[in-house]
C-alpha cells in the first residue's frame, strides 16, 4: 500500500515538474536564443549597409523568415530593440553588457 502510494507521489510530482519545465523554461531559452538571433542578425545588417545600400529592416526580417521565425508584434519589437540599443552602442552612449564583451552569446 505505501508503496503504491510513494510510486503515485513521485509520478505526480514528475508530473507537476515536466509541466513546470515545459511551461515556463522551454519558453524562455526558445526567446533567449531568438534575442541573440535577431541581435547578430541587426548587426550584420549594419555591417552589410556600410558596403551596400539596402533595406536593414527587410534583411534581418528576411534572415529571421528563414530561420522559421514567424513575425509577430513581439519580434518585430525585439528587432527595434536590438536597433536601438546598436544605435547607442555606436553611439557612445552605451557601454556593452559582459555577453556583448566576450561575444559568445549565440
Amino acid at each position: 500500500m505505501t508503496e503504491t502510494v510513494l510510486s503515485v507521489l513521485i509520478r505526480a510530482a514528475f508530473a507537476v515538474a515536466g509541466a513546470i519545465l515545459t511551461t515556463y523554461l522551454v519558453p524562455y531559452l526558445k526567446e533567449k536564443r531568438l534575442y541573440a538571433v535577431i541581435k547578430k542578425a541587426v548587426e550584420a545588417a549594419e555591417k552589410l549597409s556600410q558596403s551596400a545600400r539596402f533595406d536593414k529592416k527587410e534583411y534581418v526580417l528576411s534572415v529571421l523568415r528563414s530561420r522559421g521565425v514567424r513575425m509577430t508584434p513581439e519580434v518585430d519589437a525585439i528587432v527595434e530593440g536590438c536597433v536601438l540599443e546598436l544605435d547607442l552602442l555606436l553611439a557612445g552612449l552605451r557601454s556593452p553588457g559582459p555577453e556583448e564583451r566576450t561575444g559568445d552569446n549565440l
